[in-house]
């Protein structure tokens, strides 16, 4: 899956590809890493990263921005997908217009689903999480709208690409 990650006010492409459960290999701009990563305890990750060790501490601060507390050093990032990003590029950063289908971005399962078929939803609100990666992902609503279509149940593991919403 590829992201673009703000970090001190610069942009990177970030692309993740799983290549064994906890084992990805991370591409960040052209540079490639083989990443190791295991949840330890709370929210701190246990990271080998080209065989060096890390330990980090994710602290999800919602709509896509973390802090991460490694090494003493806390850095302030935001995730976002890339086609999510380019679309936003597009129109100016301006919201979501039309039909929007939510899909995941990865595999995982579905933790909990907050919404309903015919519940009303704002920008921004918890539509369900999605547990990837052994992270707890809040999938958020693109845009204010009616919820039409609903394609998961509570823990069901779903593949990547697999429709969640459709909110109108």
């Amino acid at each position: 899956m590829a992201y673009v990650v703000k970090m001190d006010d610069v942009d990177y492409k970030v692309r993740v590809t799983e290549i064994e459960a906890n084992k990805f290999e991370v591409y960040i701009d052209d540079k490639s890493y083989i990443v190791d990563a295991r949840l330890t305890e709370g929210s701190v990750y246990s990271l080998l990263i080209n065989n060096e060790s890390f330990e980090a501490d994710v602290d999800y601060k919602g709509e896509n921005n973390y802090h991460v507390l490694t090494e003493g050093d806390l850095f302030k990032i935001s995730v976002i997908d890339e086609m999510k990003a380019k679309l936003m590029q597009r129109r100016g950063g301006s919201s979501v217009e039309g039909k929007q289908v939510i899909k995941s971005e990865m595999p995982g399962r579905v933790i909990s689903v907050k919404v309903n078929i015919g519940d009303s939803v704002e920008e921004g609100d918890i539509l369900l999480i999605l547990e990837a990666m052994k992270m707890q992902n809040e999938i958020k609503a693109p845009k204010s709208g009616e919820v039409k279509e609903l394609f998961v149940k509570e823990g069901e593991n779903i593949a990547a690409d697999s429709k969640l919403v459709v909110i109108e």
